[in-house]
């Protein structure tokens, strides 16, 4: 497998966290896999965003591709970036891109790699795709004598204020208009961020916090996070032997900044009463890691000789230059932590942890069992901690021997069996991206044009416009909005620039009722003209002729009728179908057959009638009984989809909303497919079911994992102002799939081959709207 990996630093220019993860993780694949890196550097004489390449200084294996971003470290986006990552995948061709961090390139280089469908997947080691700046932490607290105050969740104007705001010009008579340009670039970086999430298969957590508060926060599917720890080579963190004759002694590695706490730790080491030592790691951060010192010099009691300041280590050797020289390990981090490296590899080398009690920091220290926790941003609790383990270095001892809590040989997870289950992510990832992979056709072989979807003579209660619970109809009244018509001359159009297309089929408004549009004898007439023919959904009250002159305008020219039917009895059909006169359905799809029947029968065309359901908790326990009747009138099919929620009262309709429904959906599909076999067609055929499947128990999120997509590169929709639609799910959820232009303005065929619906039609499977479609068939349906 061909594996780029894509992270923000790797060592030894950066050596946080995130890179050390990506370099050992990179170092493992290697074992099995071809791996290259695409990074940056900041190199200020040299040209910005030229690219080189090395080789990793401790694995030759890895190829680095390494971009210059020396001087724009606060976009989030830069063409330029996506270019050159656009280089890389069309020369390397990788077969999985593995993200470990976007700041510093470009967001937007995930659309490089959606649009040559090569699956993504995402390690989140922080808070940067919801928090601007990463860590939840401001630079401009409201209370100004607190220093890096914790922020309690993402809001446009509150980053403007609390920390974009050190890009203001400083006059107060220019604040309102700072506020307002900086609240309006957050907005749109988090509307961009969100746009990219769409573009990623799976995101993993390594801690189970991260994983809730990007869940909860962020509001990111389940369907496309998972939970996966760090993995480690444990051979590194072998035979640790504590240095002899040395005073007790904590340690400190990591970067120094204020996220770090590092000045909580300095101030708390102040307060320990003991001859106890502290080693700080490190590369030296400027003017940082000057004041750091002049803070330990200002200590009294002899602790700032206490205190050495040393270089970074090398992670490999990590026993040797650190464990070897420490009693315990303090994470003082003022910013909450994921899934720190450091708490995981001190565990494994037998070194307690002093660390804060939040996060993913003490997700793996419990209090006195492997470490001790102080209370978050507390340098007198993290102070009393230290004193405990100074004073009592056999308990020290006690929590180093416990080891990890998450495992009965108390090992953290090792780097091997960790490869393996990122292997099986890709492996997971590239079969549903083979599964959901389109054929996309040279033109729609159907077009639904909503030409009327306003007027409608009745209002059933899943109907996104029509319903009692729909609001929709009387907000356009009250703007004095006219009832959206489709002009027959955009129809006329679209059907002249489809000649010599896939075209054969058409259908007319489903949204409102189409025997209602007041020139659809004009659209029965261009069937003819243009060799298509009609694919026709009503809800069986053949408005304005009465079902026997509109079933003789109607078959000749017809491949399909849909009568909208939702119940077995008077009672659940006119529940449903607010405005249904049972009685008269019931005999119009008898005249319409008989039509139909004496047609064929001449010679004629064949017209498929079917009935249309929408599955819901008041028409299930009729759903067996309802083929029953179909089967009886002659009704070649029964077809359905699931509910797509709308409004808060039809929750309790879906039967997808828990894994209970999903047991009495599955049970009423036995029984639906039963009756079709019992109950057969006048002619003795089965009737033919269409949508009623067996649901995995899971299905409440997902309804067809790996399955395809039905209509993207197969049909297309058109709006009555003209616009162009991808697919029939709901108005306001299909405009999150992109704006692709209007028909008013461009040919269908140029829009179909456009880039944008290309992009869309190679990286739908990521889309949270089409993950989550009722519209998709399991793979085995399709």
């Amino acid at each position: 497998m061909k594996v780029l990996k894509v992270i923000h630093g790797y060592p030894m220019r950066y050596n946080a966290g995130s890179e050390v993860y990506s370099q050992m993780l990179c170092h493992a694949l290697a074992e099995e896999h071809e791996v290259r890196v695409f990074t940056r550097e900041e190199d200020p004489f040299a040209m910005d965003f030229a690219m080189r390449t090395e080789r990793d200084e401790l694995d030759a294996r890895v190829l680095k591709y390494l971009v210059n971003v020396p001087r724009s470290k606060d976009r989030y986006r830069h063409v330029a970036v996506d270019q050159r990552f656009a280089e890389v995948l069309d020369v390397y061709q990788p077969h999985v891109v593995h993200v470990g961090h976007l700041n510093h390139l470009s967001t937007s280089l995930l659309t490089e790699a959606a649009a040559r469908e090569i699956p993504i997947v995402y390690t989140l080691h922080d808070y940067w795709v919801m928090c601007p700046r990463g860590q939840f932490m401001q630079f401009f607290a409201e209370d100004p004598t607190e220093l890096w105050a914790a922020c309690d969740g993402q809001e446009h104007q509150k980053c403007a204020e609390r920390c974009y705001a050190r890009y203001f010009s400083g006059s107060p008579n220019e604040r309102a208009q700072d506020v307002e340009m900086w609240s309006d670039w957050v907005a749109r970086r988090m509307a961009h961020m969100r746009e990219m999430v769409e573009h990623v298969d799976l995101f993993i957590a390594p801690s189970k916090y991260l994983y809730k508060r990007y869940r909860d926060e962020f509001g990111l599917s389940e369907r496309k996070l998972e939970y996966l720890d760090y993995g480690f080579d444990l051979e590194r963190l072998k035979g640790r032997v504590r240095v002899p004759d040395e005073p007790f002694t904590f340690g400190y590695i990591g970067t120094h900044i204020p996220a770090k706490g590092i000045n909580h730790l300095i101030e708390a080491f102040g307060e320990v009463n003991a001859s106890a030592q502290l080693r700080i790691w490190g590369r030296p951060r400027g003017q940082n890691t000057a004041a750091l010192k002049a803070q330990a010099a200002a200590l009294g009691g002899g602790a700032a000789e206490r205190i050495e300041w040393l270089s970074e280590y090398r992670n490999e050797e990590i026993v040797e230059q650190v464990f070897n020289k420490v009693d315990a390990i303090v994470v003082p981090s003022v910013w909450v932590e994921n899934s720190p490296l450091v708490i995981h590899e001190a565990i494994q080398a037998g070194v307690p942890v002093i660390t804060a009690d939040v996060g993913g920091m003490a997700e793996h220290i419990e209090h006195e069992v492997n470490g001790l926790l102080f209370r978050h941003r507390d340098p007198a609790s993290l102070a009393a901690q230290m004193q405990r383990l100074a004073l009592e270095p056999a308990l020290a001892e006690q929590l180093g021997a416990h080891g990890f809590l998450h495992s009965e040989s108390g090992d953290i997870p090792s780097m091997n069996t960790h490869v393996r289950d990122i292997e099986a992510i890709y492996k997971n990832v590239l079969e549903l991206r083979d599964k959901a992979h389109l054929e996309k056709l040279d033109g729609p072989w159907r077009i639904t044009f909503d030409t009327n979807p306003d007027t409608c003579n009745m209002r059933c209660i899943m109907c996104e416009e029509h319903s009692q619970l729909s609001d929709k109809q009387t907000q356009r009244r009250k703007a004095g909005k006219p009832r959206r018509i489709m002009s027959i001359d955009l129809i006329r159009q679209v059907l002249e620039d489809s000649r010599g297309t896939a075209l054969r089929e058409i259908i007319p408004s489903t949204m409102g009722e189409p025997l209602l549009y007041e020139h659809f004898d004009q659209i029965l007439d261009m069937c003819e003209e243009f060799d298509v023919q009609l694919n026709l959904t009503t809800n069986g009250t053949f408005p304005k002729k009465g079902a026997r002159a509109w079933a003789e305008r109607i078959v000749p020219v017809t491949s399909d009728v849909k009568i909208s039917w939702n119940g077995a009895t008077k009672e659940t059909q006119e529940k449903i179908m607010v405005g249904s006169n049972w009685e008269r359905v019931l005999e119009n799809v008898r005249t319409f057959i008989a039509v139909r029947d004496a047609h064929a029968a001449a010679g004629g065309n064949f017209c498929r009638v079917t009935f249309q359901l929408t599955f819901i908790e008041e028409n299930l326990h009729e759903l067996a009984d309802i083929i029953k009747l179909a089967a009886s009138l002659g009704v070649n099919r029964v077809k359905g989809h699931h509910l797509w929620v709308h409004f808060d009262g039809m929750e309790e309709q879906s039967m997808r909303r828990s894994p209970e429904a999903i047991r009495r959906w599955n049970e009423a599909v036995l029984n639906a497919r039963k009756a079709a076999q019992t109950h057969k067609l006048p002619d003795g055929q089965t009737i033919l079911l269409e949508n009623i499947y067996l649901l995995d128990e899971e299905a409440t999120t997902d309804i067809a994992p790996g399955g395809k997509c039905p209509f993207l590169g197969q049909e297309a929709w058109i709006s009555a102002m003209g616009r162009f639609n991808p697919c029939c799910a709901p108005d306001e959820k299909r405009k999150s799939l992109g704006s692709f232009g209007n028909l008013y303005g461009r040919s269908i065929t140029d829009i179909w081959n456009s880039d944008d619906y290309n992009r869309l039609v190679r990286s739908y499977r990521t889309r949270e709207l089409c993950l989550g479609c009722n519209m998709r068939k399991p793979a085995e349906e399709s």
